[in-house]
């Protein structure tokens, strides 16, 4: 009966063991990828696992409104600074501290800045477009089963983002000869994290906002993610940003950023809002791609803003400015940046 027991064990291990081998790969062919610029998610975000380890003093995380902003190689050709923008489309603040953990895996940053705009969130939980964004392109791991545990309610909608052939299954006819080809240990993007948006040079108007002291609370599950957030920075010795980049705030969205300025009080941690600070930074309404989200020009002369405000705040952050494959890549981005500026964007 004991060997009965025993090989009915080694079976089932050897049957699991297989079906991991064939599905894994096929998940991996079916999984649905953003490789198109400027929105080429998948690049980016499998890229990161593929860059030098702790290369990166400051690592950018959270939605949209961080990578439309924050461009890495213009910061390094300010200040000398290596960075990363880690961020993916509406972020929510549970993905971020899972996207946080990732990082640290292979990171050592001195500074993480979390761009706070996902803390404005009403929703306990994303559809399936918000989550399998976020859950795609990062490795299989006890970090993602955590994530998936907080980003559905239900067992079979969790497995489906640890496993997402159980999404995929069915895309066979709308396979294209990249989803053969691409490699994600392979991957690598130059702009690191950055989403260069072209402009439509079409005037977005600023909504006036001074009036609104007032403050609307916060989503427990928002305020808690954000807390942990916080904590999980203090635990591992690295300093913590909490931003608000240009975007053409609302006034609900004010009230509930309010919120988020008061905690970071309460919290002990620096925040600031650049929404204050647009004729500082030298932003007209047209440097929009859309209302909320700088285009190439804008995002330019944000990060060089935000650059003099991070050596301020952080003068200590180690400069590498002597590096032949960042030189290479600034090239590149210089390169499209003026296809832009000649009005060539396609």
């Amino acid at each position: 009966m004991k060997h009965k027991k025993l090989r009915f064990f080694c079976s089932a291990l050897a049957f699991l063991a297989l079906l991991t081998l064939i599905l894994i790969p096929l998940s991996r062919l079916l999984a649905r990828k953003s490789l198109a610029l400027p929105w080429n998610t998948t690049t980016k975000i499998s890229g990161f696992y593929n860059e030098e380890q702790n290369q990166f003093e400051v690592m950018f995380f959270g939605s949209s409104h961080a990578y439309a902003a924050f461009s890495p190689l213009e910061l390094w050709e300010e200040t000398g600074v290596k960075s990363y923008v880690f961020a993916t489309q509406q972020q929510p603040l549970w993905a971020t501290y899972t996207y946080i953990k990732e990082a640290l895996k292979t990171q050592s940053p001195s500074l993480v800045v979390v761009e706070c705009r996902m803390a404005f969130g009403d929703q306990e939980y994303y559809d399936e477009g918000v989550n399998f964004s976020y859950m795609d392109d990062i490795p299989l791991s006890w970090n993602k089963a955590e994530l998936a545990l907080r980003s559905v309610p239900d067992t079979e909608g969790r497995l489906a983002l640890l496993f997402n052939f159980m999404m995929y299954h069915d895309r066979w006819n709308d396979l294209h000869r990249q989803d053969f080809t691409f490699r994600r240990s392979q991957a690598r993007d130059p702009y690191k994290g950055y989403v260069m948006l072209p402009p439509k040079k079409e005037p977005w108007p600023r909504p006036d906002v001074e009036a609104v002291a007032g403050q609307t609370p916060l989503l427990e599950k928002n305020r808690y993610w954000l807390e942990e957030i916080v904590r999980l920075c203090q635990e591992e010795g690295v300093a913590l940003w909490l931003v608000k980049t240009p975007s053409n705030l609302e006034p609900e969205e004010k009230a509930l950023l309010n919120s988020v300025e008061d905690a970071a009080a309460r919290l002990g941690v620096p925040f600031h809002d650049f929404n204050e600070d647009y004729a500082a930074i030298g932003l007209s309404e047209d440097m929009f791609h859309d209302e909320h989200h700088l285009d190439a020009f804008g995002a330019s002369r944000f990060t060089r803003f935000f650059a003099r405000a991070l050596t301020e705040g952080w003068p200590e952050l180690r400069a590498d400015w002597e590096d032949p494959a960042w030189t290479a890549d600034m090239a590149v981005y210089q390169e499209e940046l003026e296809r832009y500026r000649s009005g060539v964007t396609g």
